[in-house]
């Protein structure tokens, strides 16, 4: 698998991808439960990666801007300067030449408890 992605409900959603992949994520890829949880924005709070030394890297863009570019390995944490530029836009993460990284994001939605069972 490229990638995979755990929501929690009213929590953080994290992301881990692999070697060659490219998700492109919509905000609802980000909703633990899309009939309960209506996910309007996201925006990164914690990156971890190791990327082939010479030739890998790193980025993520939103709307077109890359908003991360990075080789080698390392960790980024900033729960107060979390990385957006447009909250609102899909989020495109590509590993190039081979390599993982795990990025965390938090989310601003809005939740219909109704559809909650009890």
């Amino acid at each position: 698998m490229p990638y995979e992605i755990k929501n929690k409900l009213r929590g953080p959603s994290t992301l881990r991808v692999v070697d060659g992949a490219s998700p492109n994520l919509t905000l609802t890829s980000f909703s633990a439960n899309v009939g309960t949880e209506n996910v309007s924005s996201v925006t990164i709070t914690s990156v971890k990666w190791s990327v082939q030394p010479a030739v890998g890297s790193l980025s993520v863009s939103r709307d077109g801007v890359v908003v991360l570019n990075v080789a080698q390995a390392g960790y980024w944490q900033h729960d107060e300067a979390p990385i957006a530029n447009n909250l609102t836009a899909n989020v495109l993460v590509t590993i190039t030449n081979g390599g993982t990284a795990i990025l965390t994001f938090s989310k601003q939605a809005v939740y219909n408890v109704e559809t909650q069972s009890l």
